[in-house]
């Protein structure tokens, strides 16, 4: 068991907090700081480095613990574990988005803090001897890229690629067979694909021009799903269709 790791909490009810606090002494581990909003957990995360997040999901007004987890994922690369009541099925969907290491329903026990940590940071060790590789410029000159998925590396064609959809910070990337969360924003994804016959129709999507099935007056359909294309990106659009 690792007993050295800085666990951060980020937390709006200080009672909880506290209780929290104590059970991460108690199993061994560091508290390096608790926070209750999101600006303050930032603050945190950049000054105290921790390894470890346990992360609330409602912290107020402003900004949730899923929003954070996606700022942590872009920023910090850091293992986080949620700790919520809430487990109604459109908070585990955005849930789901973040890849979390871990979900802690309250009311909790101590054990449920130590186990959790622990199998966290394992999983995370594990991914980490994985050497991510994704959207590299080494493989601009090929015709597929990786994906990490979980522990495994996962090679996708770029051919095979009918089109990414923006969802906050992450960006969905969908063939056929199954799709693929990224933890990189649309315009990231814009930049590496754009070589490979890719278009923004609009701020959300980004389509494989290969795959387009019909052009309607405001969408694309692409593999019987129907694509906004905005006014701006129209006539760019069809400029790079073959026309008759």
């Amino acid at each position: 068991m690792t007993t050295n790791l800085k666990i951060a909490i980020v937390e709006d009810e200080p009672l909880i907090a506290d209780h929290i606090e104590q059970y991460v002494l108690d199993a061994g581990f560091i508290c390096s700081g608790i926070a209750d909003n999101f600006l303050e957990a930032k603050e945190l995360l950049e000054e105290e480095n921790p390894d470890l997040i346990l992360l609330d999901i409602n912290l107020g007004d402003g900004p949730d613990g899923i929003d954070l987890a996606h700022y942590i994922n872009q920023h910090q690369q850091k293992p986080f574990i949620f700790i919520s009541s809430n487990t109604d099925s459109k908070t585990l969907e955005r849930v789901k988005l973040t890849n979390p290491f871990g979900f802690i329903v309250k009311p909790f026990k101590a054990s449920d803090i130590q186990t959790q940590i622990n199998l966290a940071w394992h999983s995370f060790n594990l991914q980490k001897e994985n050497t991510q590789v994704s959207f590299s410029d080494s493989f601009l000159v090929n015709d597929h890229f990786f994906i990490k998925d979980k522990h495994s590396l996962v090679k996708v064609n770029y051919a095979d690629v009918l089109y990414a959809e923006a969802c906050d910070n992450y960006s969905i990337i969908y063939t056929k067979q199954t799709k693929y969360i990224l933890s990189y924003t649309l315009k990231v994804v814009e930049e590496k694909l754009s070589l490979f016959n890719f278009f923004r129709t609009h701020r959300s999507f980004l389509v494989n021009l290969k795959h387009i099935e019909k052009v309607n007056p405001k969408e694309v359909l692409i593999n019987g799903k129907e694509i906004p294309v905005s006014e701006n990106s129209r006539q760019d659009l069809l400029q790079k269709l073959n026309l008759f």
